[in-house]
């Protein structure tokens, strides 16, 4: 018969008792001081702020990133090799955007290695790139898309070239895409082609990636090159050193900023300002038309010159131009629409109305402009461009004319056929009548006597008739 010793039984029965009242768990607790998880595993302090949580998520969307991300080495090589003086030109260019771009980015949600991607395949950098389909500016905007973020365009202003406002745009306009998405290569697919593809794609077809909708060919052509590109420039930007690309970094601007609610001048602003017009033009890229807009806006002016541009401003009151009038060319009556032409421009050079123009070509939108378009330009040609009316070469005439006979300029221009005579005419230089003296004219009255000399030429005539013809022999 076996017999169980009942010490170890006991001993074991003591240790249980004594971890239960302990309170001992098998779950471990986090260290004092550790960092709250945000996943719900564990539920940290109570004074877990909004910033945290903003931060968590920033750094698992870094995350998905960097791992979730395949590179194409074609592309990375191409741009190191081929392609590697465009990169230099553009990270050159953008290197005064760049840390002002990617906190911006980061205070969005977005991964900040966005900044170096989309820009330099969207614009190479460039605040005036526009593309064949009217996007504009570093990050690419259409008119509808940039409005619909919240930039302003209009005939004065195109915040879209603005590298503050846009990025701020397109950052948000990303976050919503990955919001919607739930996947970063899909929502740079949809930024260059359009969410609503992306959403019939992923309808119609099933595919829930990038890749997927790739390989199955059911992208455009650019949107399947687009999202392999903009990753190879993440790649190539951030290791440029490591690259060997020696890309000089340029100041960022530093500036001010003033509410102007009257229309000026940039050249005006300069001057006011002590500086160039080159950088206030480059400090506001948005303004398209050279002027402050009639309805005000934030200017930017260089760093310390505000309290001289207000005090200077208060009193500034800048000339109004004169309208100045061009006719229709010469050379033909149709124009060719250029890259960057818009109605407006053409029908300032030949000096028709933007509505008159529309009407001759049946267009119902101003934007609806495509680059090699014959546009039709109405009015007559051949008129001269009104600047100053100058008297011709018979007033030139007449004028130095009668200043040879003493005779003021005004009596010279009304001895004129179709013209009441000089002496019922009145004279009203300066203001004041003057009666033009007939003692002057009445010397050309007597000039006809000479003429009844001639009268009695004839007299020879009678002589000729009168001698007998020649007999011939």
């Amino acid at each position: 018969m076996l017999v169980v010793n009942p010490r170890p039984i006991v001993v074991l029965t003591v240790l249980l008792a004594a971890s239960s009242i302990c309170g001992c768990s098998t779950t471990r607790r986090p260290p004092v001081g550790a960092a709250p998880l945000v996943d719900g595993l564990t539920t940290g302090p109570p004074e877990v702020t909004e910033a945290d949580r903003d931060a968590a998520i920033a750094a698992r969307r870094h995350a998905e990133i960097d791992s979730a991300f395949p590179r194409d080495q074609e592309v990375v090589r191409a741009y190191q090799i081929s392609m590697r003086p465009t990169v230099e030109r553009a990270l050159r260019r953008g290197s005064k955007y760049l840390p002002a771009m990617k906190t911006t980015l980061r205070e969005e949600g977005v991964p900040a290695e966005f900044a170096y991607g989309v820009p330099i395949v969207e614009s190479g950098y460039s605040l005036h790139a526009t593309s064949h389909a009217g996007a504009v500016g570093p990050w690419q905007f259409i008119r509808g898309t940039g409005k619909r973020y919240g930039l302003r365009i209009d005939g004065y202003v195109d915040e879209r070239r603005d590298p503050e406002k846009a990025t701020r745009a397109a950052a948000r306009y990303l976050r919503d895409l990955y919001d919607r998405f739930g996947d970063w290569h899909l929502a740079l697919a949809a930024y260059n082609t359009g969410e609503g593809n992306i959403e019939r794609i992923k309808s119609k077809r099933g595919c829930e990636s990038f890749w997927e909708m790739r390989d199955g060919g059911y992208l455009p052509n650019e949107t399947s090159e687009y999202v392999p590109k903009v990753l190879a420039a993440m790649e190539v930007a951030q290791s440029a050193k490591q690259l060997g690309i020696d890309v000089p970094k340029m100041a960022a601007p530093r500036f001010d900023t003033i509410e102007i609610t009257r229309p000026i001048s940039l050249k005006a602003v300069a001057q006011l300002t002590g500086s160039d017009l080159d950088t206030i033009k480059e400090l506001n890229p948005a303004l398209r038309r050279g002027v402050v807009p009639p309805d005000g806006y934030t200017v930017r002016l260089p760093e310390g010159t505000s309290d001289q541009f207000q005090v200077a401003f208060a009193s500034y009151r800048e000339p109004i131009p004169e309208p100045v009038r061009f006719a229709p060319s010469r050379r033909s009556g149709a124009h060719t629409v250029r890259r960057g032409d818009t109605l407006g421009r053409i029908a300032g050079r030949y000096g028709v109305s933007t509505q008159a123009l529309m009407r001759a070509n049946g267009i119902r939108r101003p934007k609806a402009l495509r680059t090699g378009q014959r546009l039709q330009i109405p009015g007559k040609a051949g008129g001269a461009r009104v600047v100053a009316s100058k008297p011709g070469r018979s007033q030139r005439g007449a004028v130095s004319a009668s200043k040879r006979r003493g005779r003021p300029v005004a009596i010279a221009a009304q001895n004129k056929p179709g013209r009441p005579s000089s002496a019922s005419r009145r004279s009203t230089v300066s203001g004041k009548p003057r009666v033009v003296a007939p003692a002057k004219t009445s010397k050309r009255v007597t000039a006809p006597a000479k003429s009844t000399k001639r009268v009695t030429a004839p007299a020879k005539t009678v002589k000729r008739a009168a001698a007998p013809p020649k007999r011939r022999k």
